[in-house]
């Protein structure tokens, strides 16, 4: 099945677990992928990964990974994306079973979340960033990345533990609709101990 018709029944099936109205850009993709290569990745797993969109350009480097996962919830969009990603460890989850995960303690995790966090159900969201937060939280050296359609200053979630903060990695006029890509990371401690 092609993905545009994937995409297409996904949203006749449930329009509020897509988020946007066509899949991500290759523009918002190659954003992506250069804020996962800001710093080494380490286990890379991407979650509500729907037909592929984001996974296709994040593939592309799996070489250099220690690990890739993906994570989908819709079982329609899984069987595609291990076909279209055979090298890839497509699992058939939710997003909020993220951090059920068995990864090697020292390992760091660069989380990156399609997730519709804004339209999907305030519960269910929120027991996805409880997940995707207690997984990056527990590995040292994790990040998580997310994008948002809303308006470039509203960060994704709000909730977040302390020491950590979100920053603005870059907007992407190129999709529709524009997207900002965020970075959930620790905040560098100064020489004196304060953030």
């Amino acid at each position: 099945m092609k993905h545009g018709l994937a995409f297409a029944l996904g949203c006749l099936r449930d329009p509020r677990r897509m988020g946007a109205i066509a899949p991500a850009s290759r523009a918002l993709a190659r954003a992506i992928v250069s804020e996962v290569w800001r710093s080494q990745p380490g286990v890379l797993i991407e979650v509500g990964a729907g037909t592929g969109a984001i996974t296709r350009e994040l593939a592309m480097s799996f070489a250099a990974l220690e690990r890739f996962v993906v994570i989908e919830r819709d079982p329609d969009f899984a069987r595609l994306l291990r076909h279209a990603f055979p090298l890839a460890e497509v699992l058939n989850h939710c997003a909020s079973d993220v951090n059920q995960l068995t990864i090697e303690a020292r390992s760091p995790v660069t989380l990156v979340s399609s997730l519709p966090l804004l339209s999907m159900p305030r519960d269910e969201a929120r027991e996805c960033v409880n997940a995707m937060l207690s997984l990056i939280g527990r590995q040292p050296g994790s990040r998580l990345i997310q994008y948002t359609y809303a308006a470039p200053h509203l960060r994704p979630f709000n909730g977040i533990p302390p020491g950590w903060h979100w920053r603005r990695s870059a907007s992407v006029w190129a999709n529709l609709p524009p997207a900002t890509v965020w970075a959930l990371e620790r905040a560098p401690v100064s020489l004196n101990g304060v953030h």
